[in-house]
C-alpha cells in the first residue's frame, strides 16, 4: 500500500509541536464530539484502536477497554508515548497490526485528510473483528459551515481548507455511506454543532458570550442531532461491518 507523501508527515509535524489554541467555540464543540463517540460506541466489547489519535490523552474511549492508538505524526504522540507503549507512529493506509483483532476502532476526523480513502477503509475493515462497531467522524458540507465554506472558496477561487491542511474533503451523509460501503454499513448517525460559525483563525466572540449563546442553544442542539444528523456541522456514525465474501470455488 502507498504510504502518505512525506509533506503530509511534516505538515502534522510542524501543527503539532506548536502550541495549538483552541477557540472557546471548538471547546465546547470537542466536548460533544468525545460525549457521542462515547455514546455509538458504549457497547463494543474487546480492543479499542484509534486511527489518528493525535495528541489527545483520554483517546475518547472509555478507559475499561485495552486501547491502542497511532497517529502518522511523531510529535503527535510523543507526549502520549511516555504513558503507554500501546501508541505509535503509523499511516491509515497500512496499519502494522493483524487482521481481525480489534472489537472497537474509532478514526475522528480523520478519513476526509486521506485521499485514497478506499484503501483505509478497506485497512480499518482488516484489523476489526466481524462483530465489531466502527466509529467514525467527519465535518459536513451540509451545514453552516459548509456554507460558509463554499462561499469563501467561490470569491477567493481557492480552497480553504480547516487549518491549511493539505488535504481536507468534508463529507455528507449520503457521500460518507458510499464511500464505507461496500466494507462497512452506516447503523446509527449523529450531528453535532448547529450553530453558525463565530471564530476564524482565533478571532470571534468571547468565551463568556460563547458559553451564553450555547447555553440557549443547547436543547436545540440535542434534538437536531437526533433528528437532522445529516445537518451538523460534523458526522458521527456508528457502523458495523459487512461480512466478507468468501471466495468462489474453482471449477
Amino acid at each position: 500500500m502507498t504510504i502518505h507523501d512525506r509533506s503530509f508527515r511534516d505538515y502534522y509535524d510542524d501543527l503539532y509541536r506548536d502550541s495549538i489554541q483552541l477557540n472557546p467555540a471548538y471547546q465546547i464543540y470537542d466536548r460533544l464530539r468525545v460525549q457521542h463517540i462515547r455514546k455509538l460506541a458504549r457497547t463494543a466489547h474487546g480492543k479499542c484502536l484509534i486511527i489518528g489519535c493525535g495528541n489527545r490523552q483520554d483517546f475518547l474511549a472509555s478507559p475499561l477497554q485495552d486501547i491502542f492508538a497511532f497517529d502518522l505524526s511523531w510529535e503527535a504522540v510523543r507526549k502520549i508515548h511516555s504513558k503507554t507503549d500501546k501508541v505509535w507512529t503509523a499511516d491509515a493506509l497500512s496499519i502494522p497490526l493483524p487482521a481481525g483483532q480489534f472489537g472497537l476502532v474509532i478514526c475522528s476526523e480523520v478519513l476526509e485528510h486521506i485521499p485514497d480513502i478506499r484503501s483505509a477503509v478497506r485497512e480499518i475493515r482488516r484489523v476489526i473483528a466481524d462483530n465489531g462497531i466502527l466509529v467514525v467522524s467527519s465535518p459536513n458540507w451540509l451545514s453552516w459551515f459548509g456554507l460558509f465554506r463554499r462561499v469563501g472558496e467561490k470569491l477567493s477561487k481557492r480552497p480553504l481548507h480547516s487549518d491549511g491542511q493539505p488535504y481536507d474533503d468534508w463529507k455528507t451523509l449520503t457521500r460518507y455511506k458510499k464511500e464505507l460501503s461496500p466494507e462497512f454499513e452506516v447503523e446509527e448517525a449523529r450531528g453535532v454543532w448547529y450553530l453558525p460559525p463565530l471564530h476564524y483563525h482565533g478571532h470571534g466572540i468571547s468565551h463568556w458570550l460563547m458559553k451564553v449563546i450555547y447555553w440557549g442553544h443547547a436543547p436545540f442542539e440535542a434534538l437536531f442531532s437526533w433528528v437532522f444528523p445529516f445537518w451538523g456541522h460534523l458526522l458521527i456514525l456508528r457502523c458495523k461491518p459487512r461480512p466478507e465474501e468468501e471466495p468462489t470455488p474453482a471449477a
